[in-house]
């Protein structure tokens, strides 16, 4: 790789990073919250809901971040305590039929994005 393919590769980089930040602002949205937005976003259509997704990704981060405990995803019972918590939030939102394909996707981003929580 030439030295301009990597300068381009950088700009190309940079870019992405002030649209996200720029996404982030528009929506009101931490970085912690993005990703759980992109999930519920991608399935707005079965979400019932009146009002912005965004209310729902700020109760939804809410709860994954209130059960969570050290190695939480090493301990079966942490993990359901956030299973349970995002059904509560989900409950009335979501059908039914919805709730566990969304729930496995959320309990993933939250695994990839918590693993490593410390209190």
């Amino acid at each position: 790789m030439d030295s301009y393919t990597t300068i381009a590769e950088l700009v190309e980089r940079a870019k992405e990073m002030q649209d996200e930040d720029k996404r982030k602002s528009e929506l009101g949205l931490s970085d912690e919250e993005l990703a759980f937005y992109d999930i519920l976003a991608a399935k707005k259509d079965i979400i019932n809901e009146a009002g912005p997704i965004q209310d729902v990704v700020h109760n939804v981060v809410k709860a994954v971040k209130s059960n969570l405990q050290i190695d939480w995803t090493n301990k079966e019972d942490a993990k359901a305590a956030i299973r349970l918590a995002v059904k509560k939030e989900l409950r009335g939102k979501v059908s039914i039929l919805e709730l566990n394909a969304i729930l496995q996707e959320i309990m993933e981003q939250a695994e990839g994005q918590f693993k490593e929580w410390r209190a």
